[in-house]
């Protein structure tokens, strides 16, 4: 029997925007594919948006580029365009298959863009990605018959085997990592997909981003990065420490254990975008780059032999990170890192699952102080257990830590993450409205010891109180007005402001 003739399919990947009025002149901004966790900023409509690369659209592009599949992009969050821009563009590229991405909180924007293109061209394939479809697929399935496929799970490999198989005319019952509807129209939800070895992808697919026609690495950024250009790279996937609120660990990876790339290959790629990109500093977006002592020494004497005047940032932690690693990071280049610190309540990080010592974050920060690397320290309002006391807690370690910036977010309960599982059946969660899940604007729940308002509130008093507390430090005002130079210089006079538009914000 004659095989079924395949068809070249084109396949487009996107990240669509959303966007909402904010008040004269301004815009509430979603920040979707990319992001470890959704969520949105206030901006004024005419400023400029730096989003994070979208990493798993990027793998996924050049996975279907080496299957010969024609490969379309358009990152509409990067490009900074309206959503009818967004619609316009894809009619002109007239994809077979239509692969997004989407988030929690914007689901309802990409499900508006999705009907219109589908009322234009019922022909056209719907796929949805990522950490929410993943837990909802069922359903997603279920309720809107435009959407054609769910992958589950970390999908690049899956949405490369569908359109194999697509193209042929195939069915894709027995594949793993999807859902999708039988003959009759019922749900049929396979186990999540999971890459046991990550060194299988091939380097992220960055000539095609954010758009095919307008290669441009210079339009996504981190808020730690200082020069420019910059590229994203990752040396590793998941994380062994199990914090209960981690959307991509527990949804995404299935708290399987951390993968890393080999060290070889993660300085290989360094060479790649220093040469194709001009990159000056590289930023390792990791779930935690700091895992294995081994692995990040391997990388950086993997630098030094070869040379390389490279100045680079991470996704760090506090939990296993030495002066040793400090020390040989800053001598490889590292100007900058991340880490959690979450709580400053012993007994809230024991309940979330976090095996940090508070002293630990103290350390880390003066290590990284005395050795030249500037740090970005990350805490969280409203954690699992968290009352108006322990929040205090928080409040008084960050005033020891010598940390250079900072980010305050409110704990958000996403579905498929034990947080969610444990308020949801306490009766915490207060509404089920999805845009309102974004730990950058808005709490979700009620507690018995603490209300939404009042962990909202918290919040802004704190984010006021720990500038202020900054600015009466020396140290601070030195690496601020270092940096603050070079911003100016790498990206103009907003860049230099940050803290203080934060604060006036509140």
């Amino acid at each position: 029997m004659n095989s079924p003739v395949a068809k070249k399919l084109k396949i487009l990947l996107a990240n669509p925007p959303a966007r909402e009025p904010a008040g004269p002149g301004m815009e509430r901004y979603f920040i979707k594919a990319g992001s470890r966790w959704p969520w949105s900023y206030i901006k004024k409509i005419s400023d400029i948006c730096l989003p994070p690369f979208p990493f798993y659209l990027a793998y996924a592009a050049a996975v279907l580029e080496r299957e010969e599949f024609v490969v379309e992009v358009i990152d509409g969050v990067a490009l900074n365009i309206q959503e009818d821009e967004f619609i316009r563009r894809t009619r002109e590229i007239a994809p077979d298959v239509l692969v997004i991405e989407t988030v929690m909180h914007a689901f309802q924007h990409d499900l508006r863009i999705i009907r219109e293109l589908k009322d234009d061209n019922p022909d056209l394939r719907v796929i949805l990605t990522g950490p929410f479809v993943t837990v909802f697929a069922q359903n997603i399935i279920r309720d809107y018959p435009f959407i054609d496929l769910v992958l589950r799970g970390e999908y690049e490999f899956v949405l490369a085997e569908v359109m194999k198989r697509w193209s042929r005319g195939e069915d894709i019952q027995d594949l793993t990592g999807v859902a999708f509807r039988n003959g009759g129209g019922d749900p049929i939800i396979s186990s999540k997909a999971f890459i046991k070895d990550i060194n299988l992808l091939p380097g992220p697919a960055f000539k095609l981003f954010p758009c095919n026609d307008q290669p441009d690495m210079t339009c996504y950024t981190d808020g730690v990065c200082t020069y420019r250009p910059m590229v994203t790279l990752h040396s590793s996937r998941g994380c062994p420490f199990k914090c209960d609120f981690c959307l991509w660990n527990q949804v995404m990876y299935g708290n399987g254990p951390w993968r890393p790339f080999n060290a070889r290959r993660v300085v290989d790629e360094m060479e790649y975008v220093i040469r194709e990109f001009k990159a000056r500093e590289i930023y390792f977006d990791d779930d935690d780059f700091c895992i294995s002592k081994e692995h990040v020494l391997d990388i950086c004497r993997g630098i030094l032999d070869r040379g390389m005047k490279i100045k680079w940032s991470c996704m760090g932690d506090a939990m296993v990170t030495d002066e040793e690693m400090i020390a040989t990071m800053a001598e490889a280049g590292c100007i900058f890192m991340k880490f959690g610190v979450e709580s400053g309540n012993r007994e809230v990080l024991k309940k979330i699952g976090k095996p940090l010592d508070p002293e630990r974050a103290v350390e880390v920060s003066k290590w990284c102080r005395k050795h030249g690397i500037m740090t970005h320290a990350t805490f969280v309002l409203g954690l699992y257990g968290d009352t108006m006391a322990s929040m205090r807690d928080t409040v008084r370690l960050a005033n020891r830590i010598k940390f250079d910036y900072a980010q305050v977010s409110i704990a958000t309960p996403f579905p498929g993450t034990r947080m969610y599982d444990k308020l949801l059946e306490e009766g915490a969660i207060k509404d089920l409205d999805y845009s309102r899940f974004d730990g950058a604007q808005s709490c979700v729940f009620n507690t018995e010891s603490l209300s939404a308002q009042e962990i909202e509130n918290f919040r802004k008093k704190t984010i006021r109180q720990l500038i202020l507390h900054k600015m009466m430090d020396p140290g601070w005002w030195k690496n601020y007005l270092r940096r603050s130079f070079i911003l100016y210089k790498e990206y103009g006079f907003l860049r230099t402001v940050e803290p203080l538009k934060a604060l006036l914000r509140l």
